[in-house]
């Protein structure tokens, strides 16, 4: 009940499952994934052999049924051993989820963990050129080099995990890159092995900082810099098994023979335990199409980098560590965050103010989510310009009366 808090807004159960309900409706009807799934190779593939299935189950149906229901009987085994096969094929489908969905995760930690990195490096020695007695020619050089190869190194980075050179690969934005020398455009396109040959370029350029001045912090201070440039790289060829390393071959032609003969029983046990021929059809086609359709997704996930998945955006991520560094180097000259001058006296040795307690600090403290800072903002800059500019012939309203406890009590009762 502290006057000086602003409590945070909480939704009732029935908004929150109606916002939650929205957004999972909102992201079944995306219309460029669901596009982009319909017209994706497996799905294709997985639609006509479930169709293929289905035609076979309704033709089987049709023809046990003009042989009198002796045909079917006599072909296929009993209820028990289909029903142990198509156990098996789900058991191996699951795992195969499982393994898949693991993969995934940790494409989308490794992704965010890379650009953090990145940026930490950058905005670790934007900081320590503060303090440098280098001329300002020189700190803006390093600076500007710097951004572009953190720029370079990112993108690079991001292309070499979306596999082979024959698929179709995501196109990256780069920040001045054409900037750079031409010496250094040329050696970064003729390296073999491009990621470590610019981040041994930046490597060099932070060495050559601490050498000329620019970088003006003791060495010790300056390895940590060092430290998220290595924990980048580290995190780029942790990420680079889910681009190289696949499922064992074993495996994949295991899981591929099963699926193939989960489409060859099916029809025949669907044709002799369903009524009609359109049933028989129908639950033919629905139960392979969601079992291949379930393996192609599991095999689009073993590399989760690439446009084929459609399941990261690494551009998205380009992107915002551009922004990031483009902030930074706007940054750069900013002055330091200090308190409100008007608030320096509070507790200060001469003054008649009361020394300052930590429930006097939690008292002033006030919980600020980003709406309502947006909104606290907003009536600030318009008290600003009512200030400015007051109304002509207004008459002032009446003075707002703070009610008492007696007169909230009262208004309860």
């Amino acid at each position: 009940s502290n006057p000086a808090c602003f409590p945070l807004s909480k939704p009732a159960g029935g908004a929150g499952g109606a916002a939650a309900m929205v957004s999972m409706v909102r992201l079944l009807v995306d219309r460029g994934k669901f596009c982009h799934m319909v017209r994706s190779r497996g799905f294709i593939m997985s639609a006509i052999v479930a169709f293929l299935s289905g035609v076979a189950s309704g033709v089987l149906y049709y023809y046990d049924s003009s042989r009198g229901g002796q045909f079917i009987e006599k072909l296929v085994p009993t209820e028990v051993v289909f029903n142990v096969f198509i156990t098996f094929c789900a058991l191996v489908l699951g795992f195969r989820t499982a393994h898949a969905l693991t993969r995934y995760t940790d494409a989308a930690m490794y992704l965010h963990k890379l650009s953090a990195c990145w940026f930490d490096t950058a905005s670790t020695l934007f900081s320590f050129c503060r303090p440098s007695k280098a001329d300002n020619e020189a700190v803006d050089q390093f600076q500007q080099t710097l951004l572009r190869l953190i720029s370079v190194t990112s993108a690079l980075s991001l292309e070499a995990l979306q596999g082979a050179s024959w698929c179709p690969k995501f196109r990256f934005e780069v920040v001045g890159l054409s900037e750079l020398d031409d010496a250094t455009q040329r050696e970064i396109v003729q390296a073999e092995h491009r990621v470590e040959f610019v981040f041994q370029l930046v490597q060099q350029l932070c060495v050559d900082g601490m050498e000329s001045g620019v970088l003006g912090v003791p060495a010790p201070i300056l390895t940590r810099s060092f430290q998220e440039m290595g924990s980048a790289l580290l995190t780029f060829h942790e990420a680079k098994k889910l681009a190289l390393v696949q499922m064992p071959y074993a495996y994949i032609l295991i899981t591929a023979t099963l699926l193939v003969s989960e489409a060859v029983c099916v029809p025949f046990m669907m044709a002799l335990y369903t009524r009609g021929v359109w049933l028989s059809f129908f639950f033919s086609m629905a139960v392979t199409f969601f079992m291949w359709i379930t393996n192609c997704v599991n095999e689009s996930l073993d590399n989760p980098f690439t446009i084929e998945s459609k399941a990261l955006n690494p551009c998205d991520t380009q992107h915002d560590l551009n922004s990031q560094l483009l902030q930074l180097l706007a940054q750069r000259s900013s002055p330091s965050a200090r308190t409100d001058p008007g608030d320096t006296t509070h507790g200060s040795p001469g003054s008649n103010k009361p020394e300052c307690t930590y429930p006097d600090l939690l008292a002033h403290t006030r919980r600020l989510s980003l709406n309502t800072w947006d909104r606290r903002t907003r009536r600030s800059i318009e008290h600003c310009v009512e200030e400015a500019h007051p109304p002509d012939d207004t008459e002032l309203a009446p003075p707002v009366r703070m009610c008492s406890n007696e007169d909230a009590n009262h208004a309860r009762a």
